[in-house]
């Protein structure tokens, strides 16, 4: 699990996560984008400086995927699952 003693908690998604970045997290030395790694992330978008999703609109599968991949060691990139647009159960 990622270290972060200066944060507290919350849950997005359905999943808990910490409401500051991890230290060593790749997507801070990457340089942003629109596509760029913090973009899909549940803690840029829910819990950063100006969030923008509620927490409870983040994906719980996507926040599943970056659980798992914050807990696994931030390498590579956390797999995201697709669906059609407007397909709720199309995963």
């Amino acid at each position: 699990m990622c270290a972060n003693s200066m944060s507290s908690k919350m849950i997005i998604g359905g999943v808990e996560f910490f409401t500051k970045c991890p230290e060593k997290c790749p997507g801070q030395t990457i340089m942003p984008g629109q596509g760029g790694l913090c973009h899909r992330c549940p803690i840029f978008n829910c819990a950063g400086e100006f969030p923008l999703l509620g927490p409870g609109e983040f994906r719980p599968d996507w926040a599943e995927a970056w659980k798992t991949w914050f807990e696994e060691g931030m390498r590579g990139y956390p797999i995201l699952p697709l669906r059609s647009m407007g397909a709720e159960d199309d995963v």
